[in-house]
């Protein structure tokens, strides 16, 4: 009904700059209720604005009805003393990190690691650990008590070749990557193996995987998974099935060279670590390309994750440092330094953002994790 009642051409609507999508918004159509303005981007998102004044006018001849806006006040409501609508039930920038806690050394018994790559934090705190020299994943409780495993080397159910990268972020599954068997295995948060996609020799020629690294659900369940070998993202549904490949080589100067970890904003756009390019790029959940940052600065980034404020927390591999970028790809701080210290790194691979209270550094070359309190 909406797209019949805006099937008229309509004068193209200002732009507004959304912090989560890291991108700009330019609205398709809009729809007046009550005083108020709905914009739609097509893309199933939804922008609201204060409205002033309109008037319909209709033809005899026409089968639609054309709805003209005449003045459209795109500046946020403002009253004294309140803070601008993009800042409510925001916290403040982060300005350091501090140091908390570390845990873990070289080994191959519960809690210590060989060549670790992947990290993830579930809803509750719960830390998971892509132990790749020992094929396995472990998991820890947020003080860094060790809680359980799964793994082995092999090929089969709960068995893994390298591992690389995972995701807890949907509170339900744990999804990893399986690298060198070119598969994601889906586990519970107790770590009992769920699945494996793609679940059948059919799926795997369609999906035409390589050797995979970096994984994330978006919210509306949909799997991004890095394809390091074939250089490029994949999209798959909630059910496991391709949807659409991006990033190739058919990508032009946006094309993608050994992508690693990527995130997936609070807006759904997919942020990934361009590791040879040494750049982070970033595409609308449909594949479309949006932009890039960090390039000057970053050195084969690797892993990297948003907030739920939209700041965006990058491993930069080759300086052996972490960089916190604001919602508009400006860079905040940086800390690290090669070393064996605290707050030192020696190739870092991953991180892990909780809320916006701290963050774990896989210190993969220290074969430890270090956690930071995020100070604001």
């Amino acid at each position: 009904m909406i797209a019949a009642v805006l099937s008229a051409s309509i004068a193209p609507l200002p732009t507004f700059h959304l912090h989560s999508y890291l991108s700009t918004f330019r609205p398709r159509a809009a729809l007046a209720i009550s005083h108020t303005i709905l914009f739609f981007d097509g893309e199933k998102n939804m922008f609201s604005g204060r409205f002033r004044s309109s008037f319909w006018r209709t033809g005899f001849s026409a089968p639609f009805v054309l709805l003209i806006l005449l003045v459209l006040d795109c500046s946020p409501a403002k009253s004294p003393g309140r803070a601008p609508w993009w800042q409510r039930g925001r916290s403040a920038p982060p300005k350091a990190l501090k140091f908390v806690r570390a845990f873990g050394s070289h080994g191959s018994e519960p809690g210590q690691f060989l060549n670790p790559q992947g990290i993830s934090v579930d809803p509750e705190g719960n830390i998971y650990v892509a132990d790749t020299g020992n094929h396995r994943v472990q998991k820890f409780d947020a003080r860094g008590g060790f809680i359980e495993e799964i793994g082995g080397f092999g090929w089969g159910e709960a068995q893994f070749n390298q591992p690389t990268g995972l995701t807890a972020r949907e509170g339900l599954n744990i999804f990893v990557v399986d690298s060198q068997n070119r598969r994601v295995q889906r586990l519970d948060r107790s770590l009992n193996y769920l699945s494996i996609i793609p679940s059948s020799p059919k799926e795997d020629q369609q999906l035409n995987l390589g050797f995979l690294w970096g994984i994330e659900v978006a919210s509306t369940g949909e799997l991004f998974v890095s394809d390091v070998e074939n250089e490029q993202l994949i999209k798959l549904t909630s059910f496991g099935e391709l949807e659409r490949s991006f990033g190739g080589f058919e990508s032009g100067p946006e094309r993608l060279r050994a992508p690693a970890g990527l995130t997936v904003t609070p807006g759904n756009a997919v942020c990934v670590a361009d590791v040879a390019n040494d750049r982070i790029v970033i595409y609308d959940s449909f594949g479309g390309f949006l932009g890039t940052l960090g390039e000057g600065v970053l050195k084969e980034p690797r892993g990297l994750e948003v907030d739920n404020q939209g700041f965006l927390f990058v491993v930069d591999t080759g300086h052996d440092r972490i960089c916190v970028f604001s919602p508009q790809g400006e860079l905040l701080f940086s800390l690290g330094g090669t070393g064996g210290g605290f707050g030192s790194f020696q190739l870092p691979s991953d991180l892990a953002v909780f809320g916006t209270a701290w963050v774990c550094v896989l210190d993969s070359g220290n074969e430890r994790i270090q956690v930071f309190e995020i100070v604001r």
